[in-house]
């Protein structure tokens, strides 16, 4: 006899499940199951996880879900294709509710990403579904009546037992032969055995079959330490009162046990494990069925999708190549051919539609990824590398047969600008609906600083220091950062490791490694389909409103569902951005496409590693690569945006191609036969696609096994399956004549891949946006730090170290203002009024100062927001009460501005405006400075209490020496009984700081300066006197600190002074001593060694101390 256990919760139960579907998966194999059930309370986004595990370890996945239906949980299994879909359907009924009729949908006005004919009315949190939704949707289902808080056992502990066969009636009649009572045994109590006997009865005497089930939620005990910790959190308390309010499971039974375990606990009563054995065969699954079809595209009568889009492809081609010639046709015939076989066109006719409206509404877009391998996606404008010229591979995009007998969705990225995605997303739901279609959801799982945060919450510590250690574990997972709390940090926080909670700590998180912990929006995956989409992939709601599938990105990627990638890139907005600029001041419209690609000043600029702020070349590798290979055409850039990257990196392909590109080492084949596919990138493999024509050229693979390489290449996870198909490359490769020794080579070159080499195709789509920008800021660099600024959040540098670089490449930077400014960063002449620049383009754009928007002011939310634009767009603000009145602003936000010296053209003096701010805004201060009412016959002091205007005409009061202000009285009285100390110099370095992270006035070293020369320490461009292996001192703000996991636990940290950047590498020996103060000191004092190379300088440091001074407003930007 063999038990199915059919209930098993995984942690997409999120908070009610203590692992991950695969080891749920791989603990059943280990115990001999040959099926298993997966039933997530209102969840389905474990399932592809769960059945691609089983398919791997020759187990039957049995697919289902626990609903609660009118108040009592109960599960019900996917038998076939149809109850798959209804099973989809109630899950997203339970989560967003049941759809209402259009005219009822438009009175509940829609909100954007929100299913238009849907709305959201469970309760997020408390899914649920009536009895009538699971009549209506019963189909294909088998209905288990649920444990021991169901509906049917509920009533029997309650006393109502004809109730109880009454309803079991009922739920016979809607399935009735794809029904079992549910019976459970978990040594609670004699209570629950009772229970289980009654339950029986009813099933027998009603004759419906019974089945025994364990409703397993982990697998051992540590598991199990993990699920109590996860229900308390869920209760919002902590574990211990948690257990004291019974929310605790109370023992270690509801875990996955053997088939043995559980036929010993029901010995007598058999017949409910053989009943498991049976529904479990009864159920069917299969990947495919999560595919939902794809709309149907309007296309011109007499056309179906794939005519019409043979009329666009060679239409586009005409546009792209003129005469359309015998390479390119035979190419665009293969890929047509393919995407008609595959039934593709109407995916391809979407995202054309896409780019079409984007351009439209002048939105730059471009796309990126495998599909710059296809010349369809090229002269559709869906991409803008043309394949066929480069010699790039289209089955590296869209393989005709794959060897695992699936077909793979065509994967297209497309970039829109990220401050007008929004506008795309809204247009694919207006034209397709917004029942069918949705955004992908991206499955976060615990890291190394959620997971400390919340078993500490969960077992009581004080949440200042779950926060203090959280933070210095950054970038690690929940195992390793257990390992660094048991080596170094509970010491020093004073963690008592050794008493019971303290281990519970240690266990609990390194039990979360992988575990999902939430669901969050994913930045651009959208799937459609022509029926509603909730029937074939469940939807929930989020807590901003949207509605998202359940469905992680990654694995509607392994399942084969199409979907849109329809992204936002900070890139392409810069880059529209200082078009607009540049059109707006100097008449001339740059376009991306048609920039001259041989600019020399732009490849001089990137070669003396002048990069900062341009897209995927800015960082400390790629600025100090540029460096040594000095690009001189946009091919170099191409290879320099694949290069630095984990794959090639770990494959020490790095040190070969640039001294080969350089001259100091000579060009190498392993095979002759390589040179061809190697030549542009000297010897050396770097790209996916060069890995794939390797396999086809030497190992005699087709193109469907080349695929099949390629997909096991990018992910630490594949490793097993590249090992595996790399084992075959070397034996094809041997068994074609080719020695041993470079099959070797050949094959552990391409291991490297295992951490993510890059596509060819995706990097020539990135390159030619690198360049753009680095255009940009060579010729425009005004106009180029704008839209950065008003581009950000994004790249890799922080508005204060971009402002600071803005003004050492001659931009004139100026303060926010509430006279000449705006929300966003704008550009001011730096000509006097009238006075125009002599002739046009480059003269033009040189007379530009850069401004400060008030958006960079910190603590301004959106109501400021909206206020200052309201006011500023009926005129411009003439005084601070003008300011303060017109926009109605709060104490807290005339003081946020005032700090940031928004107001000083009104009012000369932080202090000052300040005060007088406040006294507009009503605000009551006894301290502050008096002002004397000039008009008032008895010469009474009207002060802080704000009790009045001079001459009582609620006018402006009159400056704060005293004198009559702009609109104020004349003849004010004399001088104030004291004035406050204006800031000055170094003070207010550090209130630009605290006020917007951002100092025009100069950078916050240069107060530390005469200190740092009388003791030795040099500045950023003393380094150029000194020689290779000289000693030295240096110091700076860090500005960045990368801890990459290729590097072997050195760290790089980029130090900035007031006149550029230094280089420090710390080794990973003297890291881990000084863990905290290179981590976490905002002003670092570094001595070391000082190291040319070429161009290149850095400082290996040795020792490493935190530099005191006043404290700052500045947090470096830290990357893995």
């Amino acid at each position: 006899m063999t038990y199915t256990e059919l209930r098993c919760h995984s942690a997409f139960s999120f908070g009610d499940g203590a692992c991950t579907p695969e080891a749920l998966v791989s603990r059943a194999a280990e115990l001999g199951y040959a099926a298993l059930g997966l039933t997530d309370g209102a969840d389905l986004g474990g399932i592809i996880r769960f059945a691609l595990e089983a398919e791997r370890q020759g187990i039957r996945p049995v697919i289902g879900a626990e609903l609660v239906v009118d108040g009592h949980p109960a599960a019900f299994l996917a038998m076939n294709e149809e109850g798959y879909r209804n099973l989809a359907g109630l899950v997203t009924r339970a989560r967003v509710g049941a759809p209402v009729a259009p005219g009822r949908a438009l009175a509940r006005r829609r909100e954007r990403g929100r299913p238009y004919h849907e709305v959201a009315t469970r309760p997020r949190g408390r899914p649920w579904v009536s009895w009538e939704d699971v009549v209506e949707r019963n189909a294909g289902l088998f209905a288990l009546t649920g444990p021991a808080s169901g509906e049917l056992a509920w009533l029997i502990r309650t006393g109502r037992r004809v109730e109880a066969a009454y309803r079991l009636g009922w739920w016979r009649e809607v399935f009735g032969g794809r029904l079992a009572v549910e019976a459970q045994l978990h040594h609670v109590s004699g209570g629950e055995a009772e229970l289980a006997a009654s339950l029986i009865e009813l099933a027998e005497r009603g004759r419906v079959p019974w089945v025994a089930t364990n409703d397993p939620r982990y697998l051992d005990a540590r598991s199990r330490l993990v699920h109590d910790l996860l229900t308390a959190l869920r209760h919002g308390e902590d574990v211990s009162t948690a257990a004291s309010r019974g929310h605790l499971l109370p023992n270690g039974e509801w875990r996955l046990k053997s088939p043995a375990e559980m036929t010993r606990l029901w010995r007598g009563r058999e017949e409910g494990l053989e009943e498991s054995r049976r529904i479990a065969l009864s159920c069917d699954f299969d990947l495919r069925w999560l595919a939902p079809p794809l709309p149907s595209f309007p296309v011109p009568d007499g056309h179906d999708d794939d005519s019409f889009l043979r009329e666009l492809a060679y239409a586009g081609a005409r546009e792209r190549w003129g005469e359309v010639g015998a390479k390119e046709e035979a190419q665009l015939e293969h890929e047509l051919g393919v995407i008609r076989r595959l039934g593709f066109a109407g995916f391809f006719l979407v995202m054309w539609d896409a780019v079409r409206f984007a351009r439209e509404r002048g939105i730059l877009c471009q796309g990126r990824g495998s599909a710059a391998n296809s010349a369809v996606a090229y002269v559709l404008g869906i991409t803008a590398v043309d394949p066929v010229r480069h010699g790039l591979l289209f089955e590296r995009f869209l393989s005709e047969v794959r060897t695992d007998g699936r077909n793979e969705a065509p994967d297209i990225d497309v970039d829109f600008e990220m401050h007008r995605r929004e506008e795309v997303l809204d247009y694919m739901y207006e034209r397709y609906g917004r029942r069918h279609a949705a955004i992908a959801c991206v499955t976060q799982v615990y890291h190394a600083p959620t997971a400390v945060q919340d078993v500490m919450r969960a077992l009581g510590y004080p949440a200042e220091q779950a926060f203090a250690l959280s933070k210095r574990l950054h970038r690690r997972h929940p195992a390793e950062g257990a390992e660094v709390l048991e080596r170094e940090l509970a010491r020093r926080f004073g963690l008592d490791l050794e008493e019971p909670r303290g281990r519970a700590l240690l266990a609990a998180v390194r039990a979360l490694d992988e575990v999902p912990r939430l669901r969050s929006t994913h930045p651009g995956g959208f799937v459609l389909s022509r029926e509603p989409l909730g029937d074939v992939i469940p939807i929930e709601a989020t807590s901003m409103g949207r509605t998202i599938l359940q469905f992680d990105k990654d694995d509607l990627d392994a399942a084969g569902v199409p979907k849109f990638d329809f992204l936002g890139l900070g890139g392409l907005t810069v880059v529209r951005l200082a078009f607009d600029a540049i059109e707006e001041r100097t008449g001339e419209r740059l376009e991306m496409y048609r920039l001259p690609m041989d600019d020399e000043k732009t490849y001089t600029m990137i070669a003396r590693g002048d990069n900062v702020g341009t897209f995927q070349i800015e960082s400390r590798a790629q600025i100090q690569s540029c460096m040594h290979t000095r690009p001189e055409r946009l091919y170099d850039l191409v290879v320099q945006v694949a290069l630095i990257r984990p794959g090639p990196i770990q494959a020490k392909f790095v040190r070969p191609y640039v001294q080969r590109r350089r001259g100091l080492e000579p060009v190498e084949y392993a095979h002759p036969s390589l040179e061809p596919i190697l030549r542009r990138t000297y010897g050396v493999p770097i790209f996916q696609e060069q890995a794939m024509a390797i396999a086809m050229t030497l190992g005699g693979f087709s193109a469907a096994e080349a695929d099949e390489l390629r997909r096991a290449m990018g992910h630490q996870k594949k490793l097993p399956r590249l090992q595996a198909a790399l084992r075959k490359l070397r034996d094809r490769i041997v068994a074609r004549g080719i020695s041993p020794e470079v099959a070797d080579g050949v094959a552990d070159d391409l291991l490297s891949f295992s951490n993510y080499g890059f596509p060819e195709s995706h990097a020539w789509s990135f390159a030619l946006i690198a360049y753009a920008t680095a255009y940009l800021k060579a010729h425009h660099p005004a106009e180029f730090f704008m839209a950065m600024l008003n581009a950000w959040p994004m790249g890799f540098y922080a508005p204060s170290t971009l402002v600071h670089q803005a003004m050492r490449d001659g931009v004139e930077v100026l303060p926010p203002c509430l006279k000449n400014g705006g929300w966003e960063c704008t550009l001011e002449p730096a000509l006097p009024a009238g006075v125009r620049p002599a002739g046009r383009g480059r003269a033009a754009q040189q007379a530009a100062r850069l401004r400060i928007g008030w958006k960079h002011i910190r603590g301004l939310g959106e109501r400021a927001r909206e206020a200052l634009q309201a006011a500023r767009a009926e005129g411009p603000f003439t005084s601070i009460e003008d300011v303060v009145r017109r926009a109605r602003l709060t104490r807290a936000e005339v003081l946020h501005l005032a700090r940031a010296g928004a107001f000083e053209a009104f009012e000369p003096g932080r202090y000052r405006a300040a005060w007088e701010a406040l006294r507009v805004a009503g605000d009551t201060l006894p301290l502050a400075p008096a002002w004397r009412d000039g008009q008032g016959g008895d010469g009474e002091v009207a002060g802080a209490a704000g009790q009045g205007w001079p001459g009582g005409q609620g006018g402006r009061p009159g400056k704060l020496d005293g004198s009559a202000g702009p609109g104020g009285p004349s003849g004010a009285a004399g001088p104030l009984p004291f004035d406050p100390r204006e800031l000055e110099g170094d003070e207010l370095i550090f209130l630009d700081y605290l006020a917007t992270g951002i100092s025009t006035r100069g950078h916050p070293m240069r107060h530390l300066r005469t200190r740092l020369e009388a003791a030795g320490v040099i500045d950023s461009r003393g380094l150029e006197r000194l020689e290779d292996g000289a000693r030295c001192v240096v110091a700076g703000l860090a500005v960045a600190r990368q801890h990459p996991m290729t590097a072997k636990g050195t760290v790089f940290v980029l130090l900035e002074d007031e006149h550029g950047f230094i280089n420090v590498i710390v080794p990973a020996r003297l890291f881990e001593r000084n863990r905290e103060v290179v981590s976490h000191s905002p002003f670092l004092l570094v001595e070391g060694t000082f190291e040319r190379d070429g161009r290149v300088r850095n400082i290996v440091g040795r020792r490493f101390r935190r530099l005191d001074a006043r404290p700052i407003a500045h947090r470096s930007r830290d990357f893995r």
